[in-house]
This record gives structure tokens, sequence and C-alpha cells, in this order.
């Protein structure tokens, strides 16, 4: 069964079955809607990230997608469903698609040594031309032209389902007549390396600008080698407007001669110049190179031997939808629980945008009675069991206070007696409540930083200083912990050791799925919920799909859980 923090949520009519991918603006869920005999449709859901609710400019765009792509209708555009609003915001439900896009692609055929197979490549960007098309001579239901620019054609944009189907993806910033975010004079949209020349210069766009985009695409499938390639988007931009264009039979004579002249054809940098429209491109490459493009079933066949796993994992996870069904039962109840511990836990992280100083709940002040409080979220077991020991506590102290007042006639050796008695029990009650105090002080917390364990530790005065600078994977001096064996150390590190002093607990989720090391023991891949740790900063090394380690510095208070959320591009490399 697939784990995943989302996994059962409701967004709209649409239960989750995964999180896909979080951008800089929005996350994309895999979901589902079912119906009667065994009905069930997928959806890609996006949703505006709860950090930018509140820009205007982004949710407009993001209802300008969903206006214009939710009146296509074409196979070779991504659909769209529904655009809905809950209370965590805007959401667009859409087409689900299987597949890889061309930056997947391209990489798949990196990795065997080998070159996309040219008839692939053509017959994709014949497809997107025709997509293209269709968008640009758009009309509304009533008949009234809407021409529609995508502005963004690039490699990314472009997915091969593993039925061997194009789908064009991603309106964003497409800008269509009437659009409720007009785009302002000189404001500059899309992705750098794959911007018309007028594009860049901020000039009016039609339907050529996104010809010159397909071109740039096509032209790099057929080398391999990217086009405008720098080492700044100021720089690809430049190289648009001024660098030279080789034809793409540099790479390969193979590359049919009328090809070439097509691709160059659709690079002219004056638009006067360029093929006029996308529907003459495609028929122009149908001309050049009909005959070596891969229809839809050799398509799927190379599709899906490239990418025979991710095919299986595809099915899987669609397949797991009946695990989320099943658990809306009464015999999934302790799941839904969990689930909905989970999402409690979720919210507090997306409101901690980023590590606090402060921590998340404050303790009543002990001048004055707080008001009742709900209970708070992701509570640990310490904190649950020290609130019902003071419960049990107060009232038994008042007795014992009021105790001897109730009889007056109590002769003068009683008297005596209970004194003696509260003296004794008053000693005792002050030496429990001092060591209680004692433990339940805990230091403030400190603000979470990145550490390099190659920078050295300098101590607060008045504190011992390690003549060495070095720190121990918890992150503190050295010489804090002199007293253990250096040849004991790799022994501990590969075993969980006994619980040494007060423990914490540490939720920590990273996107995507990272496995955690403290030092050479992994306490597992990420999420991890309320994992015990002993108090203090421990540095943890994060390892990703990348395979790169990085280093992430967490601070942990006892009795309390610390909770972290974040991105692992974020997270420093260790060097």
């Amino acid at each position: 069964m697939i784990s995943d923090f989302h996994r059962g949520d409701q967004i709209g009519k649409y239960q989750i079955i995964t999180q896909l991918s979080v951008g800089g603006m929005a996350e994309l869920f895999l979901g589902f809607t079912a119906g009667p005999g065994g009905f069930r449709k997928y959806v890609a859901i996006k949703r505006i990230l709860p950090d930018v609710r509140s820009n205007e400019s982004f949710e407009r765009m993001f209802l300008d997608e969903a206006r214009i792509t939710a009146a296509f209708n074409h196979p070779n555009i991504a659909q769209v469903y529904e655009l809905g609003r809950e209370e965590d915001g805007l959401f667009l439900a859409m087409e689900f698609i299987a597949g890889q896009n061309l930056d997947q692609l391209t990489a798949a055929y990196l990795r065997r040594r080998e070159p996309i197979p040219l008839g692939l490549s053509v017959a994709i960007m014949r497809d997107v031309c025709l997509a293209l098309h269709y968008a640009h001579t758009f009309t509304d239901p009533s008949g009234r032209p809407s021409p529609i620019i995508h502005r963004d054609v690039a490699q990314k944009n472009v997915m091969v389902t593993y039925d061997g189907v194009v789908k064009l993806l991603d309106f964003g910033i497409a800008k269509a007549r009437n659009s409720l975010d007009q785009t302002r004079a000189g404001m500059v949209k899309g992705t750098a390396g794959y911007m018309s020349p007028e594009q860049v210069r901020g000039q009016p766009l039609d339907g050529r600008s996104d010809v010159f985009s397909a071109a740039v695409v096509l032209w790099e499938l057929i080398t391999g080698e990217r086009l405008f390639a720098a080492k700044t988007e100021r720089e690809e931009m430049a190289s648009i407007l001024k660098a030279p264009i080789a034809s793409p039979r540099h790479r390969s004579e193979t590359v049919p001669e009328a090809l070439a002249e097509v691709v160059l054809k659709a690079l002219e940098r004056d638009p006067k110049h360029r093929i006029p429209s996308a529907k003459e491109m495609a028929r122009a490459l149908d001309q050049a190179a009909g005959p070596l493009m891969l229809d839809t079933d050799q398509r799927a066949a190379l599709m899906r031997q490239l990418f025979e796993k991710k095919v299986a994992s595809t099915r899987a996870l669609l397949e797991s939808a009946d695990d989320v069904v099943a658990g809306k039962g009464d015999a999934g109840a302790a799941a839904q629980e969990e689930s909905a511990a989970n999402v409690k836990v979720e919210t507090a992280l997306r409101v901690e945008a980023a590590p606090k100083a402060e921590p998340a709940w404050k303790e009543p002040s002990p001048k004055k009675a707080p008001p009742p409080a709900p209970p708070r979220p992701a509570d640990t077991d310490v904190d649950s069991r020290a609130r019902h020991t003071e419960a049990r506590a107060a009232p038994t102290t008042l007795q014992a206070a009021s105790a001897p007042s109730e009889n007056k006639t109590l002769n003068t050796a009683l008297w005596v007696a209970v004194l003696g008695c509260i003296v004794l029990g008053g000693s005792y009650l002050a030496m429990t409540l001092t060591r209680t105090l004692d433990a339940d002080v805990k230091p403030e917390p400190t603000l979470q930083t990145f550490q390099d364990p190659r920078l050295k530790v300098f101590p607060e005065p008045g504190q011992p200083v390690d003549p060495a600078g070095l720190t121990t994977d918890g992150g503190v001096p050295a010489s804090a912990t002199a007293a253990a064996d250096p040849k004991d150390k790799d022994k501990d590190d590969d075993k969980p050791s006994k619980p040494r002093g007060p423990q914490g607990k540490m939720t920590l989720i990273i996107n995507p799925e990272a496995e955690v090391f403290l030092g050479k023991r992994s306490l597992g891949k990420t999420p991890l919920f309320n994992a015990t740790l002993p108090v203090g900063t421990h540095l943890l090394r994060i390892v990703g799909p990348d395979k790169k380690a990085r280093m992430l510095s967490v601070p942990i208070e006892a009795g309390k859980t610390s909770k972290h959320r974040f991105a692992l591009k974020d997270i420093p490399e260790a060097h």
C-alpha cells in the first residue's frame, strides 16, 4: 500500500491518492471521483499554495488558465474539467496524463547514450503544431474569434503519454482577448531559452511567436543540444536576438535537407519571413519527413520500452485508489484517524513557512489562570501525561490544605500531630515541586540554522574551548563529549542506543522524499512523524533521489515536537 501524507484528503468532490509535485506557486495532486457501478475518473488537481493565495496577480493568472482551457476540446491539449474554490483556496481539476514530458524523454535517451529517433521527434512536434493552430484560431461557443497564444512552448510543457499521444500543457501565461490578467507592455513572460525575439523585446505577439518556440524545441530534439544555451537567462535572451543559428544537419547529415530547411524557416528572427502559422509548419513537416514519422502505436511501444518501471508504478498508483475507497468504511476507521492527525500536522507546518525562534505554543503564565484552550495538535505523550498529572494533583493539594480547619474541638496533642504532619508534608511537597520544576524548565529554543561541519565552533564566554574546533553529530562541541571513547563512536552510530537524558520528538517533511541520517544511523525516509531524539541540536544528513548529501540543523527540546517542512532544493549541500 502506498503511503502518502495527503492520501485520503478531499479536494472538492475528488479524493486524493498522492501528491505529484510542489512548485513555487502551486501543488499538484492525483485524485479521482467515483460513481455507481465502479465508475472512476482520475484527475490531476492543481491547487494554489498557501503562501501565494494573497497574490492577486497569480490568482488572476490561475483563473485565466481555467477559463481559457476549459473551452478547449482537442486531442493534443490537456483538458480542464472543473474550477473550484474551498477553504484551502482555488483548485483546477484537469486531465490526468500518464506519461513523460520531453525533458524526461531526452534524459532517458541520454542515459541510454542514444539519440532520440528522428521520426519520433518530428511526429511529436507535428502534433504540437496542430494543437497550437487550434488555440491560435479558437472561437468561443458564440462563434466569436478568441485567438490564444501559448507563450511558453518548451520541452517541459510537452508530454507524450505511455499510449503514444502528444499533449500540450500549461496555458497558464497564455493571453487571450478579454483576458482577466492582461500582460503589461514591456513585461516578459515565458521560458527564457524558448522565447521568440519579439517576446524577448516585449512586443505584441501572434501565433508566429509560438511557431518560433516550437522550432527551437524541434531543433534541440534533432540535435540533442541546447540552441540558446547560456549561463544566465539574460544571456539566453541576448542569444535569441543575435547568436547565429546552425542548421540541424550540423550534428548529423542523415537529417533530410528539406526538414532542416523547414526548421530554419520557422526560426527566422523576423516574423514576416517566418513560417506564417502553426498549421503551415505542421504541413511542411509532413511534406519534408512524412515517411519517417512514427505513428501512435510505434510511439507507445517506445515509451513503454523506455519507461517500463514507471508504467508499472503508475498502474499500481491508480489501482491503489481501491485502498483509499476501502479506508472510508468502518474497517478503515483507524486509518482515517491517523490521516486526520496528519492533516492537522500538515496544516501547522504550512503556517510555519520558515523556522521561528519562538516555540509554536507558549506555556500559560503562572500569574493568572488562562481561559480553557482547545487541545494542541500533535501533542506528545509526555505533554499529555504531564497535563493529566497536574489535573489530578491540584484537588489533592487543596483538600490537604483545608483539612485542619474542619474540626475545632481537636485537643492540643492532636493539633501538635497535625502541625507536624503539615510541616513534614510541606517539606516533601516542596522537594517534589523543586524536582518537577527543575525537570520542566526547558532552555529557550534557538533560531534554526544550517551548520557546515567544516566550520569551527566558538563557545560562549566561560565555556571550555575545544582546541580542535570539531563538532559532534549533534552540532555541539566535541569537547562536551570528551568522556566518550572515540573508538566506540561508530558502534553507537550503527545501532540504536538506549535513551540517555531527556527526549524530544521531530516531525520532518521534505519534498521530494529523502532519507534522513543521524551520524551513520538512518532515521528513515520522509515524511517522518514524531521521531524520538535526544534533547539538543542535531546535524542531520539528508540524501534525496539525486543521491547528493545535504546538511540540516534541527533543535530538539524536551517534551516537545519540533516540526519542519522543506523543499529538498532549499537544503544546502554538504561539501
